[in-house]
């Protein structure tokens, strides 16, 4: 089993994009007859049906990555759904406030706490570094957005429950960028923009990007 042979894979995790990336606890390590390194994993992926699961995964680096930065790094961009949340202390409480997705943030400092660091902004609150939440560096987010045909808006995410269509260049303003599929680990992401009233594609072959901040 631990030459990782298809025969013996239980599932198939699809490559997803960095804000909906499957999570694992590593439970343990073992080697093939070759000497390669395995990790030992469970599955932590809540609200995915392969939740619990557990089984061994490759090691190397094109794969996989540790969940949360090692180190320090001077401005980090805030890149979950949800935002990140704020606190007074390492432990993350004492809930101070939230940061939208695209909010550019300093970092002064990076701390321990258990398994996980926090980093400390500049600002003396403490958040999370874990990498599906906040992105190393400074990145651009979409602000406004123009139809290059007609295009529909949807209730959901995954397009799905249309609510109205819309002629060739409407401007629409983007809250947030989100993907498909974000609780199915085993099938790709595409992605999507949410606007005033539901979702529209984000395929730049029918949405072009006309303002970043």
């Amino acid at each position: 089993m631990l030459t990782l042979e298809p025969v013996d894979r239980t599932i198939h995790y699809a490559k997803k994009d960095r804000i909906d990336r499957p999570m694992f606890m590593v439970t343990g390590y073992a080697r093939s007859k070759a000497g390669h390194l395995r990790y030992h994993v469970k599955d932590i992926n809540h609200f995915s049906k392969t939740e619990g699961k557990q089984g061994y995964i490759t090691t190397k680096w094109n794969y996989v990555r540790p969940a949360y930065y090692q180190g320090k790094h001077s401005t980090i961009t805030v890149i979950g759904v949800n935002g990140v949340d704020a606190y007074k202390h390492k432990n993350l409480t004492g809930k101070i406030r939230n940061y939208k997705q695209g909010t550019v943030l300093k970092v002064k400092n990076i701390v321990h706490h258990n398994l996980t660091n926090r980093y400390v902004l500049s600002n003396g609150q403490y958040i999370t570094d874990n990498r599906k939440l906040v992105n190393m560096g400074r990145h651009k987010q979409p602000l406004l957005v123009k139809a290059k045909t007609s295009v529909n808006r949807y209730n959901k995410v995954n397009l799905t429950g249309r609510n109205r269509n819309f002629k060739r260049n409407q401007v629409f303003k983007v809250e947030d960028y989100e993907y498909s599929n974000s609780q199915n680990v085993t099938k790709r992401g595409t992605l999507r923009y949410k606007v005033a009233g539901g979702y529209i594609t984000g395929n730049d072959k029918y949405i072009e990007v006309i303002k970043w901040i």
